[in-house]
């Protein structure tokens, strides 16, 4: 699988913490509603693999800032 980077500036990544936080409650409320076997463990994946982005995007705000 391929990686990618981006580079955010602490603004840009509290803005994506705020939109990823926001986008997680939507699909967690949708996987309550959902009935569709299939749908519900894409639906699960794709929560999981936000979840960790999130903590990610997390753990580099609340570290050591940079020197500039």
């Amino acid at each position: 699988m391929a990686e990618f980077q981006i580079e955010l500036s602490e603004r840009e990544a509290r803005d994506m913490r705020t939109a990823l936080s926001i986008r997680l409650v939507g699909m967690r409320e949708e996987l309550v509603h959902t009935d569709d076997r299939e749908y519900r463990a894409d639906l699960k994946a794709a929560i999981e693999r936000l979840e960790a982005v999130l903590w990610r995007l997390e753990a580099m705000l609340a570290g050591p800032k940079p020197t500039t």
